[in-house]
């Protein structure tokens, strides 16, 4: 039996990235928390595993009890987080190449959409996709960004996805 699932599919992977990236551009997101990013869209109740959560988005964390638990056992996310890099590389670059991420920004470790990159429709296309306003989605785009995500006690840390022992 033949199992389809988002993660390993590039042309999802390029819908993330700019879903990502629209609903964070006066952020400036690091290539690194981009990946983390996609990573807890694709397995949102991943967020429940973040401990401790961050003073600094304490606020957020009610929401967490609210994104339900996933279908699917990961029994290794950190190899699943691995594995994504490829095709989230992939799609980055290929966002590159069209035009739609600023290279000049990539090339300084920053992810950006180039203005006026996307058509309206597409906008309008993003409005109404319904995980878009889900609670796990705001936690993903309006509370990673806020912490701290290097060092010990950062998210590279307390969400046990990255190695965090040579940040500076």
């Amino acid at each position: 039996m033949l199992m389809y699932h988002p993660a390993f599919d590039a042309n999802h992977c390029l819908y993330r990235i700019i879903s990502i990236l629209n609903s964070t551009k006066e952020k400036d997101i690091s290539w690194s928390l981009l990946r983390m990013m996609d990573f807890y869209y694709l397995f949102p109740s991943q967020l429940k595993k973040i401990s401790p959560w961050p003073k600094e988005i304490q606020k957020l964390k009610a929401l967490i009890s609210k994104i339900p638990d996933q279908f699917e056992d990961l029994t290794n996310p950190v190899r699943v987080f691995f594995e994504l890099e490829s095709f989230q590389k992939t799609a980055a670059l290929e966002l590159i190449a069209k035009g739609i991420l600023s290279k000049e920004s990539f090339e300084k470790g920053v992810m950006r959409l180039e203005p006026d990159s996307l058509p309206p429709a597409f906008i309008d296309f993003l409005a109404s996709d319904d995980f878009l306003s889900s609670n796990a989605f705001k936690l993903i785009t309006q509370a990673l960004p806020l912490a701290n995500f290097n060092g010990a006690k950062g998210l590279k840390d307390r969400s046990g996805l990255m190695e965090y022992i040579y940040d500076v």
